[in-house]
């Protein structure tokens, strides 16, 4: 079986916004991958932090105020991005996509994601705006917890989707790993995430799946709150596809969820009509997703299939309870 490859599009106009210590680790791993299919920035207040930071571009905080340090608190990152939102506004300002990365529960990444989200959804009302957080270690104590609280909660309001990352869930699944290799493993499947963002305008369709490019997804994600994002890779496509249903680092229910779109990274040749029944019946009949996109990138070397998966409009309990707690212990 054949299928016919579309011409190749415009590639979509994404930009990867770091904010803050972590956010700027997060946006520093991709650059030195190479990868050049996004406008990658980093934001920060910490002056040294930023200097050893890689990216296409960087953007120092609340110099006036700060003079170079870190923020310590919420209302200094907030008001250190305001300082500096009109540029990264004018930065943006060709961006389809928009994702932005933060640790949650210190200064600059806390303020600094919310304050941005904000002036993207004021100036920039067309972008497709995701915001990816990485949540404290409960250890870390109560102000950061509450931190993170405020910040969750008002970026999962601003941002059109918000993909959730639990350290305390990287630290129970991963206890014999060393946190670094642990948060390499994070870094490298936000990496792949990211990768497949970039490729969504020059997918092939699959047999018996509705085609996707980005105008499909942005019209499912838009608005749609708390979402999902999962790769896996496998020696078939079922056993790929079975890996990106599985959440690492939190607990997202994709049952019932909005909609799905899915990139099939392979072989044209490896391709079966049989994987992709399995992956329609899973979605559709066990899950209950009523609207379902998946794509074929073609890859002539590949040899083990690889899945991206976009969930929207998911549930998490783990979310909830941490939301719920606002304020308390």
């Amino acid at each position: 079986m054949s299928w016919r490859r579309p011409e190749v599009s415009a590639s979509l106009k994404l930009a990867v916004v770091g904010i803050g210590g972590a956010g700027c680790n997060m946006i520093t791993n991709i650059k030195r991958t190479g990868f050049s299919e996004a406008k990658l920035v980093a934001v920060n207040t910490d002056a040294a932090s930023l200097g050893a930071t890689k990216a296409d571009h960087k953007v120092l905080a609340g110099e006036s105020f700060l003079g170079g340090r870190s923020a310590r608190t919420v209302e200094n990152g907030r008001k250190a991005m305001e300082s500096v939102k009109e540029n990264l506004i004018s930065l943006l300002s060709d961006r389809e996509v928009i994702l932005l990365l933060a640790g949650l529960g210190g200064g600059a990444g806390t303020g600094g994601i919310v304050t941005l989200a904000e002036a993207i959804k004021e100036s920039l009302p067309n972008a497709l705006t995701i915001s990816y957080v990485v949540l404290p270690f409960s250890s870390e104590g109560e102000v950061k917890m509450n931190n993170a609280r405020y910040g969750l909660s008002e970026v999962i309001d601003l941002s059109d989707v918000t993909w959730v990352a639990f350290n305390d869930v990287l630290k129970r699944k991963y206890t014999n790993v060393p946190l670094t290799r642990a948060y390499k493993m994070m870094d490298d499947r936000l990496f792949n995430v990211v990768k497949g963002l970039a490729s969504l305008q020059n997918l092939s369709p699959l047999p018996g799946m509705q085609n996707v490019d980005f105008a499909v997804m942005k019209e499912i994600a838009k608005g749609s709150g708390l979402g999902y994002s999962g790769f896996g890779e496998g020696r078939t496509t079922r056993e790929a596809f079975e890996g990106s249903l599985v959440d690492p680092f939190g607990d997202a229910d994709l049952k019932g969820a909005k909609g799905v779109v899915g990139i099939l990274e392979s072989a044209e040749t490896a391709v079966s009509v049989e994987g992709m029944t399995y992956v329609q019946d899973v979605l559709t009949n066990n899950l209950g997703i009523p609207e379902v996109y998946f794509g074929l990138k073609p890859s002539i070397e590949m040899t083990s299939p690889k899945v991206t998966v976009y969930v929207f409009g998911v549930k998490s309990r783990m979310v909830e309870d941490f939301l719920s707690s606002m304020g308390g212990g």
